[in-house]
């Protein structure tokens, strides 16, 4: 029997805004061509944002090369690349600390972690830094967060949604967040988490040259991959991340490195990962563990 496409289109009609786009950004992999094609419908008739619509057809893509190559036992990264993530991760793991990363708390999107009315206001994103730059053993008295808008990221370098602009003469650390970022909680962890990584990295020279890679896989050293990972699908596949960034799978095999190191196999932070990323790390973990692959040999 097939789909009836009445019953596709009558649940998508009844989701809201934001479940439609939490859709597409962090459950569509999997979907049927039908319910693809009933999201395409709602995306028109809602009048959301057409980039929405790239996202869908990067997604469809990517699923269908994945079924072309897929390999149960393989790794969903290229050789090159893992070698080079795991290169990485023992580097960073030499400037942060291995009992360091083993014992600091990976924080969730959950109230408990973020006590924050988010209200799509600054005051939500300056709370949140508080938060993020604590968590990161960086005091935020001395970072000084502004604002821009939405059309200055087109002539600027930077995290899509955020930039990094170093150490001012008033000694303050600056960085900035695009207004448009305010409406979504966890992209607003995610692009402060970034932006804390170059002070991390930059501004307490413990790097001399930027690394955007080195900065993402930061954020997992410091307890917020999750939500750098989240939203690595979404940067990466609408054309806002730059070259350089880590793509979902790179999330998944560093995430799952960072498991590793802390010896937990199902960590309670894994059910917070969207489908894709999470995805990723169930195979690297299988990759690892039929490859012998242990980070903490190296340590």
């Amino acid at each position: 029997m097939g789909i009836d496409i009445k019953y596709v289109r009558e649940y998508y009609q009844g989701l809201t805004n934001e479940a439609i786009i939490k859709i597409l950004t962090h459950e569509a992999k999997g979907l049927t061509n039908e319910a693809m094609s009933v999201v395409r419908e709602e995306i028109s008739r809602r009048n959301l944002d057409p980039q929405l619509h790239a996202l869908v057809n990067a997604q469809q893509q990517i699923e269908e090369e994945e079924m072309k190559t897929f390999d149960p036992d393989g790794s969903p990264v290229e050789e090159e690349e893992r070698l080079w993530l795991e290169e990485a991760f023992i580097y960073l793991v030499s400037l942060f600390g291995k009992a360091e990363t083993q014992r600091r708390k990976v924080l969730v999107p959950d109230r408990r972690d973020f006590p924050i009315r988010y209200d799509g206001s600054e005051r939500c994103a300056i709370e949140t830094l508080h938060v993020v730059a604590r968590q990161m053993e960086t005091d935020p008295v001395h970072i000084k967060l502004d604002f821009y808008d939405e059309d200055l990221r087109v002539i600027t370098d930077g995290t899509p949604g955020g930039m990094y602009w170093g150490k001012q003469e008033s000694g303050h650390f600056e960085i900035s967040m695009a207004l448009r970022i305010l409406h979504e909680p966890e992209e607003i962890v995610s692009i402060l988490a970034h932006e804390v990584a170059h002070i991390k990295l930059l501004g307490e020279n413990r790097m001399e040259d930027n690394d955007e890679k080195l900065t993402d896989m930061t954020t997992i050293f410091f307890g917020l991959g999750v939500f750098t990972a989240n939203s690595a699908f979404k940067t990466f596949n609408t054309g806002w991340s730059q070259s350089g960034y880590l793509t979902q799978m790179e999330w998944g095999y560093a995430l799952a490195l960072f498991a590793q190191l802390r010896n937990e196999d199902e960590p309670a932070w894994l059910e917070h990962l969207c489908t894709n990323v999470r995805a990723d790390y169930s195979q690297s973990r299988h990759f690892m563990k039929l490859n012998g692959i242990d980070i903490l040999r190296h340590l």
